[in-house]
């Protein structure tokens, strides 16, 4: 007799966006999604000044209660529930913490180190392959990166290159792009060279639906897209010279990304110039699909 299937969900609270997605598991077909969710409360905005402003907070306790209702809702069984750089960085993200537990959901911070692992989990189960890989996921607060290749161990980095904490440096243009670059020569490795790169996150999913549309073609799947640097490199130049309010008639660009866009796309071209990498291959998934790939204790 066959089993019943599982619901399982998955929530991950970033800087800028909380996100939400529940699936069905069963053994013989693994991961069904039955739903999404995602709201940008901006729970990062104004970091620099070391804790979360209580605007931020009630604007995420907000999305969290309508995801707790949708769990509910769903009949979900099992729910993890992650915060990332905002939440762990800020001297009252333990208070914000309790705050969402006392709304019944299980939140835990995670290191950078266990944010990049998820990450990279969901990109190797989802992009098998032996070459040189390097996973990078763009958050608002931070850029994590992961790579592996041979054998080894995964070797991770989190980097102060979030598009909402670069956006509020107030940087631009070439002066923008030389602190990138900077931090990124500071953190690179030999091994991570001509590395196939996995873009993750709200920024590579951004730039894919971006691409697709300036294609020709239908935005609805990202998962699999390939983009060469040449046309990253040619979006952020297009992008730069347009306000937030031009940007925002970009189709496949969501209006509430259009004021961080830029600094998120500055990243990814300086990324793929120090790997010497010739395009990045977008995942549709990425952390929340690392939790349920551990909820569902599959490899």
């Amino acid at each position: 007799m066959k089993s019943p299937a599982e619901r399982l969900a998955a929530i991950d609270v970033g800087s800028n966006t909380v996100l939400l997605t529940v699936a069905d598991f069963e053994r013989d077909t693994g991961l069904t999604v039955v739903e999404e969710a995602e709201d940008q409360p901006r729970l990062g905005a104004g970091i620099a000044g070391g804790s979360l402003s209580e605007p931020a907070m009630a604007r995420a306790l907000l999305s969290l209660t309508r995801m707790r209702d949708t769990c509910r809702r769903l009949g979900v069984q099992r729910t993890s529930a992650v915060a990332t750089a905002a939440v762990r960085e800020a001297g009252n993200g333990p208070d914000f913490v309790e705050r969402v537990r006392a709304l019944d959901l299980p939140l835990r911070i995670i290191s950078s180190d266990i944010e990049a692992a998820l990450s990279y989990r969901s990109a190797a189960y989802r992009f098998p392959a032996d070459e040189p890989t390097l996973v990078a996921d763009i958050g608002g607060g931070s850029l994590e990166l992961i790579s592996a290749s041979g054998g080894r161990a995964p070797r991770s980095e989190s980097l102060p290159l979030g598009a909402v904490r670069l956006t509020e440096l107030g940087a631009s243009g070439p002066q923008l792009r030389a602190h990138i670059r900077s931090v990124l020569g500071r953190a690179m490795v030999p091994e991570w060279r001509h590395s196939r790169i996995i873009g993750s996150g709200g920024t590579f999913a951004t730039l894919a639906a971006m691409v697709l549309a300036d294609r020709g073609s239908s935005t609805r799947h990202i998962h699999g897209t390939t983009i060469r640097a040449e046309e990253v490199a040619r979006l952020l130049d297009t992008l730069s010279a347009l306000t937030p309010e031009q940007r925002r008639q970009i189709p496949g660009l969501k209006p509430q990304r259009a004021d961080i866009i830029v600094a998120g796309l500055a990243v990814v071209t300086e990324l793929l110039a120090v790997v010497e990498a010739g395009g990045v291959t977008v995942s549709g998934f990425g952390l929340r699909d690392g939790l349920l790939l551990e909820l569902a204790g599959l490899e």
